[in-house]
């Protein structure tokens, strides 16, 4: 009885060290995904300071939908969904555009300014604001939607390439990627039809990341 009873709490033991390594890894994988690596330009964003409004402005332009590019993935879903109900696949095209405007971009506007508010800068970001000194380009280069399935799970995350320019000149100030933002959504069972509960949160993730990233350089 003392030999099960010891290998039962080696068995438990074991298992909680991998719950906990799992946590680390998950932990430490969001961590990378929230660094802003800035690869030209003022690595510093010095050039913010004193600034107490940005422009925003976003592209899709040549977007890959996982390995795809979004034409042909756009292509098969429309076939797909069509294939099972007359229709459905051209609503599906039109959210899928649509959810831009109305679900991520206002998700990434939220965010940005939520820490630009938290870091007390008296700055705002919001797109159409022409007068403003710097504009922040969201460049969206890859997004993976993910699925869930019975037997695997991935979430969705982007690859975002973030821009700083002078508005009036376009000149590059800084420019860098967020990389591997994740979005994850905790009882969303719609994964295949509507993605947007899941991928707005990539967006949200990256406002935060370059909204902390001003905060900083406007403190400084």
């Amino acid at each position: 009885m003392w030999q099960i009873k010891y290998t039962n709490q080696k068995t438990n033991k074991m298992k909680k060290l991998k719950v906990l390594i799992m946590i680390a890894a998950f932990t430490l994988s969001g961590i990378a995904a929230q660094a802003q690596k800035i690869k030209e330009g003022d690595k510093k964003l010095s050039f913010v300071k004193g600034q107490k409004k940005f422009n925003i402005e976003y592209s899709y332009e040549g977007m890959k939908v996982g390995k795809k590019d979004e034409a042909v993935y756009k292509e098969e879903k429309i076939a797909y969904y069509n294939g099972k109900q007359p229709g459905k696949g051209d609503k599906w095209a039109e959210k899928w555009v649509n959810c831009r405007s109305t679900v991520y971009q206002p998700m990434f506007e939220e965010l940005i300014n939520k820490l630009l508010a938290k870091g007390k800068t008296g700055a705002t970001a919001a797109p159409g604001i022409k007068d403003a000194k710097y504009t922040i380009q969201v460049h969206t280069i890859m997004l993976e939607p993910g699925f869930n399935s019975y037997v695997m799970k991935v979430d969705p995350y982007c690859d975002i390439e973030i821009t700083y320019v002078e508005t009036s000149t376009g000149k590059v100030m800084a420019a860098g990627l967020l990389d591997n933002v994740k979005g994850v959504v905790v009882n969303d069972n719609d994964w295949d039809f509507d993605p947007s509960n899941r991928i707005k949160e990539c967006y949200a993730k990256a406002g935060k990341v370059v909204g902390t990233s001003i905060s900083k350089a406007i403190g400084k």
